[in-house]
């Protein structure tokens, strides 16, 4: 055995040896986001665990949100289930003023007098704040909470509020592709996710949450939790599904309460490769816990609630199914798992997630197949006319594809022999940050025109608009594929335009100097801006290069 992968054996043994000392007396309800006041048995359980709504003393935190009015909303709700006023605080310690009170004493004392503690949604890197000094340690307003947790209160929260309880959490924003695409973020201001410090008090894992519906749109988020936990020593995460919560309860048991899922997901296991063609994932397992099921953390066994009862061979409602051709809307992992296996007689669900390049349509993305490995095994109810189901022992592993989901190794420009291709070009060329003509070659010696170039660098940089007066370019019109994109990098300033954009143009040598330093500023690892008095023309190839080395899309396993 390596000592890399011994020295993560040992860390997860002793992580798991302590999973449920670490719970101490108190309890934890984390919510996967967008809590509906109608879910009565959420707020139920934390106004019980509390004390009861005659003896609880709750302070809410609203330093994820960059307003009160999350906070406000919550407070009335509690009010509204029979809670005093007056035994409901909203903490002094807010976004914009959390330096000159997290460690204030009379800031902190209502936390000090509190049995309960709720952590409202936004932005978790905003809660983190006001947790730790500059040095990681913890604030007044932390130890606080911890005490509030070591005698036996209940720390909750929702969205980011959830996320924070646990020893690390991932970053609020960003699309999911970009943890596949780019690699896990070393830090919040980076594509794909980072994993920054958390409070600690959830120590079996890292949650996350909005796993079924971010935004009423789109999430995903299970692509992303996959590929981060290879890299965690614990390689456990806990998924939550909108309006959904998991009740961790002192003994180390963890119950789900709500409509939707709790993905339990182990990758302690599996394998993962990054570089060149985007990440590679295999081996990773997961299970998914409807309402009243339990999670033991010190055993890892799933209790299906009572009434539940095995889906046997045979007995599956559905026969087959189809490649789900996007797994980023809403609820498709659910779909995937819970209709594509957990009650359909197939062995295998395979789903796409996608993107594309809009100069030219050029889409790429990941084929994930989610199969019943041994000991897979479903139980269902029917509740209130809805199927409730519990799904153990489901594989799932994660391939880069090109756009004919062909593997992505195959997606070589026809110009550059695929015994000779330049990493940095076919890294580049695969994202789509930069593409081939419609003979898929990507000339690598042309010179880089200022369309492309623009392309590019929206491609990388995925900025959104700023403030921008002008209607348009007199050369570009609105229906342009290009026309988006160079608006949005010349309202970012990484571009400069006249009247007339002149997309055809070839790049100077002084503004690709100037876009270079934006590349680099977001890049991964530390690398050098291009000489300005390197010639005149700005071949290709050169920026594919600098691209594919400040962003680190080099393979390694």
């Amino acid at each position: 055995m390596s000592k890399v992968r011994k020295g993560r054996v040992l860390v997860a043994l002793a992580i798991a040896s302590s999973a449920t000392s670490v719970l101490a007396d108190g309890h934890l309800l984390a919510v996967g986001g967008m809590l509906r006041a109608s879910n009565l048995p959420v707020y139920h359980k934390f106004v019980d665990l509390a004390g009861g709504s005659g003896a609880a003393r709750i302070v809410i935190f609203p330093t994820a949100s960059a307003s009160l009015g999350s906070s406000k909303r919550f407070q009335s709700e509690l009010v509204a289930l029979g809670v005093p006023a007056s035994h409901v605080t909203i903490a002094s310690i807010d976004s914009k003023n959390y330096a000159q009170t997290m460690n204030d004493p009379e800031a902190v004392r209502p936390i000090t007098e509190a049995s309960a503690v709720w952590f409202v949604g936004g932005d978790q890197a905003r809660i983190a704040k006001a947790l730790f000094n500059a040095d990681g340690s913890d604030s007044l307003a932390m130890q606080a909470v911890r005490k509030v947790y070591e005698r036996g209160g209940v720390i909750g929260g929702t969205s980011a509020g959830a996320s924070i309880l646990g020893a690390k959490m991932p970053t609020a924003y960003g699309v999911v592709m970009d943890t596949l695409d780019f690699g896990v973020a070393k830090s919040s201001g980076q594509r794909g996710a980072a994993l920054l410090k958390g409070s600690g008090l959830f120590k079996a894992g890292i949650i996350d949450q909005h796993l079924d519906q971010l935004e009423e749109t789109s999430t995903g988020r299970t692509a992303r939790m996959a590929s981060y936990l290879v890299d965690d020593p614990r390689g456990k995460g806990f998924g939550l599904d909108t309006n959904t919560a998991m009740w961790v309860k002192p003994d180390g048991r963890i119950e789900v309460i709500g409509e939707g899922y709790l993905t339990v997901m182990d990758a302690s296991h599996a394998t993962k490769r990054f570089g060149v063609y985007g990440t590679e994932l295999h081996n990773v397992q997961l299970a998914m816990l409807g309402n009243g099921d339990h999670y033991n953390l010190s055993t890892n066994a799933v209790l299906p609630a009572e009434g539940k009862e095995v889906i046997k061979p045979g007995d599956e409602y559905l026969v087959g199914n189809q490649l789900i051709t996007d797994l980023s809307a809403v609820a498709a992992m659910r779909r995937a798992v819970l209709y594509g296996l957990a009650d359909n007689t197939a062995t295998r669900q395979s789903g796409l997630m996608t993107r594309y390049n809009p100069a030219n349509g050029y889409h790429y993305g990941y084929r994930f197949d989610f199969t019943k490995a041994p000991g897979f095994v479903a139980h269902s109810k029917t509740y209130d006319s809805l199927t409730n189901y519990t799904a153990q022992g489901v594989s799932l592993d994660v391939t880069p594809v090109d756009a004919r989901l062909r593997p992505a190794q195959k997606n070589v420009p026809a110009d550059i022999p695929a015994n000779q291709a330049s990493d940095a070009v076919r890294a580049v060329v695969f994202r789509g940050l930069m593409t081939c003509n419609e003979a898929n070659a990507f000339e690598p010696a042309r010179a880089i025109t200022r369309g492309e170039l623009a392309n590019t660098l929206q491609m990388t940089l995925a900025g959104e608009m700023k403030v921008d007066t002008r209607a348009g370019f007199t050369d570009m019109p609105t229906d342009s594929p290009l026309f988006d994109q160079a608006r949005i990098v010349v309202s970012n300033g990484w571009m400069k335009s006249g009247p007339a954009f002149e997309a055809s143009k070839p790049v100077t040598r002084a503004e690709w100097v100037e876009a270079a330093r934006f590349l680099v500023a977001q890049g991964r690892v530390t690398t050098v801006v291009p000489d300005s008095s390197k010639g005149s023309t700005v071949r290709r190839d050169e920026v594919a290069e600098l691209i594919a080395r400040a962003y680190d899309l080099g393979d390694k396993s």
